[in-house]
């Protein structure tokens, strides 16, 4: 039987030789683990953070860098005026008729300015140069002009402009049938056509102002020569007019019941070359806060003529632009000295010495300048020794010398007739103050005004051309050259005339003929100081201010030059430099 128990002993002893072993290759594993592994893995993680703190301040650099390049480039860059877009125009008022000869309001003198051109125009420096005349001569008698056209000038429908047209244009303003307003200006100026591109014009008498009048628009004979001019005035030509200007006539809207956009597009064979503007609209408002609304709110992007205190609550914002446009212009009141009432000069210049200009100008928070002479300042013949002035003690005594005695209730009365008088003026927001004001000035010296506020187109055709009113307040443009002919010569005191006081004045006639028929300014200045001195011992008028028409546009909008003007639609003089529309350009080299 065999020896179990040997075997068992070698066995135990094997087993613990095993498990010796296995002891002594633990502990060198736990050894070489802790000398190459754990050791070993504290130095990588060591070396970990190292190397993500080097990271992160290249990451920090490189985004550092990326933002100081940005920032490079955005310095580089700059927003610059591109062509293109469309210039929308707000104002107060409504369209009438868009026949240059028929302007009844800036609105409508707004959109012939678009539209049409004239023989010379006003740079934006107030100087005369050509428009679609390259030159004019002036013989030595001073009463022949003879004008040469270019021969680039397109109507737009295509045809080209001759001188055909000018003589047709200068027919038409001296039919009385027509009833242009520019009548004045062309009585007994003979126009012919030596050939397609020269015009002669031959004055009766040398006038010295005669040049400004080269301005008028020029109408195309080929669509309206066969017009009677007695239908002139509601041909439709009025409401789609074809012209030679820098915009083209695209449509007429009634936008609701109280709104109208003009609405043109540029004319890409314009002969001083192609407008920047793609299109150019004509927004018309009911009222003063609308206006200042849609320009506020982006709808448009220059608005004309906003009332000051409008103006100031823009103050704030910067993208707004407001300036003001000094206008050759005069507002005043004049006195129809054919009335009963107002034939007396007693009457009317108690009327001219009641008025407080100060007063009146705080309505416009003192922008305007007051007037006190029928000539502007900045005239040639001006004086202001020859200034209307406020004398309320004077303007009493002499309603009491008129035979006009104040009643106990304030209102002065003439044998049982009260002294009540008419005033007619445009239904407008700064019209209508004035007339307010005037009429609580005149009530304080005892006389009653009875106010009539019309439309500009009911103004026009039954207060303007039928001389309907008693007193008429009105502003009128004077211009550059201080020829007042049309306003106060006896000649134009007739229905249809510019003389609005119907005044008759041989002493004034004489003054005014010898003045603009005359270059010499000496001679000019003394004679215009005679008129003055008649003009204000007669009272045919009261002058009011001569006003400025504000012009607040957007940022964007550039082109822009702000520069006296005859009218506020000589804004648009240089329009076809306008822009609206910018982009972002490289000014890296």
């Amino acid at each position: 039987m065999p020896d179990f128990s040997k075997h068992r002993t070698r066995t135990n002893k094997l087993i613990k030789k095993v498990g010796s072993r296995a002891v002594n290759f633990q502990a060198q594993s736990t050894r070489h683990v802790t000398r190459y592994v754990t050791k070993r893995t504290e130095r990588i993680v060591g070396v970990r953070r190292f190397i993500a703190g080097w990271l992160f301040l290249a990451f920090f650099l490189c985004i550092a860098t990326i933002g100081a390049l940005v920032q490079v480039s955005r310095l580089a860059r700059v927003d610059t005026a591109v062509s293109g877009g469309t210039y929308t125009e707000g104002v107060v008022g409504s369209i009438n008729n868009l026949n240059p000869l028929f302007t009844a309001g800036s609105i409508d003198e707004s959109s012939a300015k678009l539209l049409f051109n004239g023989l010379l125009r006003y740079d934006t420096n107030g100087v005369l140069v050509p428009d679609v005349a390259t030159d004019w001569q002036v013989d030595d008698s001073r009463k022949v002009y003879i004008v040469n056209l270019r021969k680039d000038v397109r109507w737009h429908d295509g045809q080209p402009l001759t001188a055909q047209d000018v003589v047709y244009t200068i027919g038409a303003i001296q039919d009385t049938e027509t009833r242009s307003t520019l009548y004045a200006n062309w009585q007994g100026v003979k126009a012919s056509a030596p050939s397609d591109f020269q015009v002669r014009l031959e004055l009766t008498a040398p006038t010295a102002s005669f040049p400004t009048s080269l301005t008028l628009p020029i109408l195309p004979k080929h669509i309206l020569g066969d017009v009677p001019a007695n239908k002139l005035r509601t041909v439709s030509f009025n409401t789609s007019p074809i012209g030679t200007g820098p915009f083209v006539f695209s449509a007429l809207r009634n936008e609701g019941s109280k709104e109208q956009q003009v609405e043109l597009k540029k004319n890409v064979a314009y002969y001083r070359g192609t407008p920047k503007l793609d299109r150019f609209v004509i927004h018309t408002f009911e009222d003063d806060e609308s206006l200042a609304r849609a320009l506020e709110n982006r709808e448009i992007t220059a608005a004309v003529d906003l009332k000051s205190e409008t103006i100031e609550n823009f103050s704030k914002d910067t993208s707004i632009r407001p300036v003001d446009i000094p206008l050759n212009s005069g507002v005043f009141a004049f006195f129809k000295t054919t009335s009963p009432i107002l034939s007396d000069t007693n009457v009317r210049t108690a009327l001219a010495e009641s008025v407080d200009r100060q007063a009146i100008l705080q309505l416009f928070k003192a922008r305007y300048a007051p007037l006190k002479t029928p000539l502007l300042p900045s005239q040639l013949g001006y004086d202001a020794t020859y200034a209307q002035q406020t004398n309320l003690a004077d303007a009493a005594q002499k309603l009491d010398e008129a035979g006009w005695v104040k009643q106990p209730s304030g209102v002065r009365a003439k044998d049982g007739q009260p002294l009540e008088i008419g005033l007619t003026t445009a239904n407008s927001a700064q019209y209508s103050a004035l007339e307010s004001v005037l009429q609580q000035q005149w009530a304080s010296i005892g006389v009653t005004i009875k106010p009539q506020l019309l439309a500009p187109e009911q103004l026009q055709q039954t207060a303007l051309s039928a001389h309907a009113y008693d007193i008429l307040l009105y502003g009128i443009s004077i211009g550059y050259d201080p020829d007042v002919y049309a306003y106060w010569h006896s000649s134009q005191a007739r229905v249809g005339g510019l003389n609005f006081s119907e005044w008759k004045s041989s002493r004034a006639d004489s003054s005014l003929e010898v003045a603009r028929t005359r270059l010499d300014p000496v001679l000019r200045t003394a004679r215009y100081k005679t008129f003055l001195d008649e003009w204000r011992k007669s009272s045919p008028a009261v002058a009011l201010y001569q006003p400025r028409t504000n012009y607040a546009y957007h940022q964007n909008a550039v082109g822009f030059k702000e520069f006296p003007a005859t009218s506020a639609a000589e804004r648009l003089t240089n329009v076809e430099d306008w822009m609206v529309n910018t982009k972002s350009v490289d000014q890296t080299p």
